[in-house]
């Protein structure tokens, strides 16, 4: 060949075969394209995964009493499954508004008053709990101003070296051991740090402490408590604290790495809450909250600590503004089996949004897709 046509020849070879690699890896979607919220959502969806080590996206959006629901990606990587709305997920810390609604629905039921000093439902003497007299009460746990240390249990720096080096299932069987009555003893020698309901630091640890007092005012295990709730009053049969590993329906959640992790259910003390859910009944819970009929729904909206930079808390939930100034209620999560949530709604506005991603590279991401979507519906 002369020198021009074989440069040719090669280069016409080389487009071709990167046609066909874009063709192959081209991102997988349900979206049909046929309205304006479609778009929307596309042109967010699209700038979320064009981005290294991205895998699955599932969008849910309830608007005007309907809901809507978009997926891109893959549900496991190299499957060329796309995600669906009834895929199992966990929901990081969203758990934690569970727990706060479990909290405000035996306020509703008269067991208990927010402002309950902790001890009363404790058994023993516990007078650490308190700094300069001032107790820590129900809604200081729930709004995260308990003073409390963020860690229930300090091990030593030896042993957390080697849990670390461990796999992720070998981790929790060690934290798994950590269960109520170990959070009980431990609670002896934990000090609030300042007087509770003053300053807020986020506290998982305070949350497990919350599930420990409904445990014990209800008598009944909070997975029990929670799934009965859920059930009865929101109409949500695929939001539990524990899942069937084996279940076809998980998702596969992947580090930053790419690396895929074990799907787990996270039932100790030490750690946070924990909650897995459906795109389609996280959907209910976004209506619910939204039409807040059900009065420990409305409840939880309620502020119950403001600063004077104006970060307000209900009770769990976040309230804040958006880009335009409009009032927004919303909870982020993370968790480290490989998911990254963002349930978010505007109260009076009928809309309301959950996103959820099978990767953990940034939650503050998922806040910027949501920002996007909703620029380009607002235009």
């Amino acid at each position: 060949m002369k020198p021009f046509i074989t440069a040719a020849f090669f280069y016409l070879c080389f487009v071709c075969l990167s046609a066909g690699a874009q063709d192959k890896n081209a991102l997988l979607s349900d979206n049909k394209l046929k309205s304006r919220m479609d778009s929307a959502v596309d042109l967010g969806a699209k700038r979320y995964m064009d981005t290294p080590n991205t895998i699955g996206l599932s969008i849910g959006i309830y608007k005007g009493g309907k809901t809507y629901t978009y997926n891109y990606g893959e549900i496991k990587r190299g499957s060329g499954q796309l995600p669906n709305a009834d895929n199992f997920y966990n929901l990081g810390s969203v758990a934690k508004t569970f727990v706060t609604t479990m909290l405000a629905e035996a306020v509703i039921e008269k067991k208990v008053s927010l402002h309950d000093d902790i001890r009363k439902y404790l058994p023993g003497n516990y007078p650490n709990l308190a700094f300069n007299g001032h107790p820590i009460r129900l809604v200081d746990l729930a709004n995260h101003t308990s003073g409390l240390p963020g860690t229930a249990h300090i091990f030593q720096a030896s042993v957390k070296d080697s849990v670390r080096k461990l796999s992720l299932p070998d981790q929790l069987h060690f934290y798994n051991v950590y269960k109520a009555d170990s959070l009980l003893k431990d609670l002896h020698r934990l000090t609030p740090d300042t007087i509770p309901g003053t300053k807020y630091r986020y506290n998982g640890n305070g949350m497990m402490v919350l599930i420990l007092l409904l445990e014990r005012i209800y008598h009944k295990p909070y997975e029990q408590l929670v799934t009965h709730y859920l059930k009865t009053h929101l109409d949500m049969a695929d939001t539990k604290t524990q899942i069937v590993i084996t279940s076809k329906r998980l998702a596969q959640g992947y580090d930053r790495n790419n690396k895929p992790q074990p799907y787990l259910n996270l039932v100790d003390y030490y750690n946070g809450p924990s909650m897995n859910s459906t795109i389609h009944d996280m959907l209910k819970y976004i209506k619910a909250n939204l039409a807040e009929q059900d009065p420990a729904i409305k409840l939880i909206h309620q502020p119950t600590w403001k600063d004077a930079e104006g970060t307000t808390i209900g009770l769990g939930w976040m309230i804040d503004t958006d880009y335009k100034g409009t009032r927004i209620i919303y909870h982020d999560g993370h968790t480290g089996i490989g998911f990254n949530t963002l349930c978010l709604f505007y109260p009076g506005k009928d809309l309301g949004y959950i996103i959820i991603v099978n990767d953990n590279i940034s939650q503050q991401r998922l806040f910027d897709l949501q920002k996007n979507v909703q620029q380009h519906l607002d235009q």
